[in-house]
């Protein structure tokens, strides 16, 4: 199977060679292990404003509770209109809850991330728009879907992770990966 997807890093890492009893290698199509509860957020550079603005997710999310909110593409529909305005209208009572940072994490460059997190408001500094432009965190933690036909490669699954002090303590991943229920902030907020 030719694509343009085979010489790609990301393909390969979701698609390690295995090593047949023949000596032949074939590509092992299954896929990763995905997060789960009590795994550790891996040591992942995601960007805020430029390039140069790097953020380490594993060092910021390293104490306290931080909700990771993954998202499909900025300026989609879902996402602009109900997705994300809802953890901006809720960000004080994420606050009451212990919830110390709210980051959104888009699978676009770090120029249209940026741009989108300013026009949808940042709730006084509750909530942090992350860049993640080659999915390395979302493909670290097997959060990804092929969205080839609607924007052009993969994109994010649509979900939150709660993370306490590192470590994962709950996630809401949906279903078809694009929907608007489990991982939406008055869901969410519900189970934290």
């Amino acid at each position: 199977m030719a694509s343009r997807f085979m010489s790609s890093s990301l393909f390969q890492l979701a698609h390690k060679p295995t090593m047949l009893a023949t000596g032949r290698r074939a590509f092992h199509a299954s896929r990763l292990n995905a997060v789960a509860v009590g795994d550790a957020i891996p040591s992942i550079t995601l960007y805020k404003d430029s390039p140069g603005d790097e953020v380490a997710i594993d060092q910021v999310t390293k104490s306290g509770k931080s909700l990771l909110v993954f998202v499909p593409g900025a300026f989609s529909p879902s996402c602009s209109a109900r997705h994300i305005p809802g953890y901006i209208s809720l960000a004080s009572k994420f606050a009451d809850k212990g919830v110390s940072n709210i980051f959104v994490i888009s699978g676009n460059d770090v120029f249209v991330t940026s741009a989108w997190g300013s026009g949808l408001g940042d709730a006084d500094g509750k909530i942090t728009f992350l860049a993640d432009p080659t999915l390395a965190l979302g493909f670290k933690l097997d959060l990804t879907f092929d969205a080839t036909k609607i924007f052009g490669w993969h994109r994010h699954k649509r979900s939150a992770i709660l993370v306490e002090d590192g470590v994962v303590k709950n996630l809401w991943v949906e279903p078809d990966s694009t929907g608007v229920s489990i991982s939406e902030a008055k869901s969410v907020i519900e189970k934290i």
